[in-house]
């Protein structure tokens, strides 16, 4: 029988956030999706994501976001109500973000988080 033990140094993440809110997009609710958190911190440049469902999302801060400022993304893919050509059964339906470019690829969204609890509501307009 072999045993193995594995030992590693990690650094400490420090303290971290619980982040909730709210999205909306022209006054209807951002009803599934991620939303995503990249750090602004070009020393230490990283990304942390949440899903969106019923307009709202949720980090614990168990698997928080260390505070600090970041860009952030909303992903929103939606039925466009058109069909794929299917090569066999049903054909299924064409998907496609729902969002403008600015609040995902070329996002102008940010968010300053705080240690403790944070809540970042995103209204988001056309």
């Amino acid at each position: 029988m072999n045993s193995f033990l594995l030992v590693g140094c990690g650094e400490n993440p420090g303290p971290q956030t619980e982040v909730e809110g709210s999205l909306t997009y022209d006054g209807t609710p951002v009803a599934s999706g991620i939303i995503s958190f990249i750090s602004l911190d070009s020393e230490a440049p990283r990304s942390y994501g949440a899903p969106i469902e019923n307009g709202t999302y949720h980090v614990l801060r168990e698997t928080g976001i260390p505070p600090g400022k970041y860009r952030v993304e909303i992903h929103w893919a939606r039925p466009t109500g058109e069909k794929r050509e299917a090569t066999y059964g049903k054909s299924p339906d064409v998907i496609a973000e729902a969002l403008p470019d600015k609040y995902h690829k070329e996002s102008i969204l940010t968010a300053e988080l705080v240690a403790g609890a944070n809540t970042v509501d995103f209204l988001l307009e056309k």
